[in-house]
């Protein structure tokens, strides 16, 4: 089982709406071993917190307990930050992983991509046992049973049970427990991935980070390393391990979040940046040119208003005068005049503006 590395978890929940996480609890699996445990209690998200007496009957975590406990933004930092890069395994990974889902849409907060392999599921396929409960699922086993309900006893339980059912079919890495992943959760950014270093394995410093309850359920941060396989590996199943040192060699870059609209347009500014001078000058000679015939069609519109102005007085005289014909041929030249002016205000200004229509910049 020398590949077989992964992080168990499992949610309790306030009410029967999946977004009310309440507690969660975490063991990590190193090479097939147990190297760390953590569990702490979690306020639910505002409008989903109410307690029902089922829940806190089942698994007896009430409202005055998560008073001070950490809200679930705070509570989905530690719980990424425990998981790291492993896959996540669930005893029964469609409910946790739609806890997960649920209270982070529910709080409009990023989840990144994360794998879900189902305990349940793997037992199904390799024990052949009436009903397929955890406590059954142990019993089968010889694993020990679990005492009370508590998220990191699941979570321990879920870790034993997938190394005993690997330990029995000779399983050696992950792929070979499962096929694929259960279920996921988050979204997958576009991106690249690069290397952290020049090709050596980059380590997180000893004893990296890690989440365990306190009294108050809000958790707090020790750090530490255990080997497995010694006294304080064993100690992990009590929930006061520490974590190894992590090998650490690849990073995902997103953009840092933007959207794809706020993005910069890298590739546009490139061509422009590289484009030959020499395709920039006609577009210059032309630009100018429409400039000026913009100008010079605005200067006689200038001079048309002028004129317009005069044949209107011209007009109302030669009418006062009885002179019709005369008016007739003012009134008509005032016209052309009044055409004169629409057609230098918008074909004059309308193209010098708008030059962007033939590929110009």
């Amino acid at each position: 089982m020398s590949g077989i590395s992964f992080t168990a978890i499992d949610f309790d929940t306030a009410n029967s709406h999946r977004g009310s996480a309440c507690a969660v609890g975490l063991v990590k699996v190193r090479d097939g071993h147990i190297v760390d445990t953590a569990s702490w209690l979690i306020k639910p998200p505002p409008g989903i917190d109410a307690f029902d007496p089922i829940n806190v009957e089942f698994h007896g975590i009430a409202e005055p307990d998560v008073q001070n406990a950490a809200n679930w933004e705070m509570s989905l930092e530690g719980i990424l930050l425990f998981v790291s890069e492993d896959p996540i395994v669930a005893f029964d990974a469609d409910y946790d992983a739609s806890v997960m889902r649920t209270a982070t849409e529910h709080q409009h907060l990023d989840l990144p991509a994360k794998d879900f392999y189902c305990a349940l599921r793997l037992a199904e396929d390799h024990l052949t046992l009436p009903r397929h409960r955890l406590s059954d699922v142990l019993a089968a086993l010889e694993l020990p049973p679990i005492e009370r309900h508590e998220p990191r006893a699941h979570a321990l339980a879920c870790a034993r049970i997938v190394l005993a059912i690997a330990a029995r079919r000779g399983f050696a890495t992950l792929a070979e427990v499962w096929e694929g992943p259960t279920t996921a959760v988050g979204k997958r950014r576009r991106g690249r991935r690069v290397r952290t270093d020049s090709g050596s394995e980059a380590e997180t410093p000893a004893g990296g980070p890690h989440l365990i309850a306190d009294g108050g359920g809000a958790g707090r941060v020790e750090a530490g390393r255990v080997e497995p396989g010694t006294a304080e590996a064993r100690t992990a199943e009590t929930g006061r391990a520490d974590l190894p040192q992590l090998p650490r060699t690849e990073v995902e870059l997103t953009d840092f979040g933007l959207p794809d609209f706020e993005r910069p347009d890298i590739e546009r500014s490139d061509i422009d940046r590289i484009e030959p001078a020499a395709a920039a000058k006609p577009r210059a000679a032309k630009g100018a040119l429409r400039t000026a015939a913009g100008l010079v069609l605005f200067a006689l519109g200038v001079a048309a208003a002028v004129g317009l102005a005069y044949l209107t007085g011209l007009t109302i005289r030669y009418v006062a005068a009885g002179q019709t014909v005369t008016a007739a041929l003012t009134l008509g030249a005032a016209a052309a005049t009044m055409w004169a002016i629409w057609a230098s205000i918008t074909h004059g200004w309308h193209r010098p503006r708008t030059p962007a229509t033939d590929g110009g910049n």
